[in-house]
């Protein structure tokens, strides 16, 4: 056996035992925010300076019956013509079809980043004619009157760019955030 593949072996040992570890993670609520075009929506910005993982939810409205209801309603506003190819994330049809029940909150996107605050901040005031690759909440009229929710999983790794690519895969496949890339 070659040194690559006692490394090859190593990291498979470890892939497994991430992987059991990631079900004992769970996300630290940040705060629940609104959006508004005349400030900064309450978000504790400077408390979010490490890298890690986040999570995006929207507020149930209460006004659909069912899941069922309260998507088509969602989609209806998220894929409105005037926010289509702004790059921002699509709706993913078979984590939609994840879902059944509606809770309180329906998580809508999860994401990795060396500095959650910056990539928080351009999900919200990122605008839509910017080509970096984001929600663009607040530039969506549709999205004002909602409520959303940041959690966070603060992953401060020497190895970020083996582990939280892995941890944020196996939460989005746990969690099944209704947008994504992937």
């Amino acid at each position: 056996m070659n040194e690559i593949n006692r490394i090859d072996k190593d990291i498979t040992i470890s892939a497994k035992k991430l992987k059991e570890e990631v079900k004992n993670l769970d996300f630290e609520e940040i705060c629940e925010f609104n959006l508004n075009k005349e400030h900064i929506p309450e978000i504790p910005w400077g408390t979010l300076k490490y890298p890690g993982i986040y999570l995006i939810e929207i507020k149930n409205d209460g006004n659909s019956n069912s899941f069922k209801a309260w998507v088509d309603n969602f989609k209806s506003k998220w894929e409105n013509e005037k926010y289509l190819r702004c790059f921002t994330p699509n709706l993913k049809k078979k984590r939609i079809a994840e879902h059944s029940v509606l809770a309180d909150w329906i998580p809508i996107y999860i994401g990795k980043s060396k500095q959650i605050e910056g990539r928080v901040h351009e999900h919200i005031f990122k605008e839509l004619h910017k080509t970096t690759f984001a929600l663009k909440l607040n530039a969506r009229d549709n999205m004002e009157k909602e409520r959303f929710r940041l959690k966070t999983i603060k992953c401060d790794v020497e190895n970020y760019n083996m582990i939280v690519p892995a941890i944020e895969a196996q939460l989005r496949d746990k969690i099944n955030p209704l947008n994504g890339k992937q």
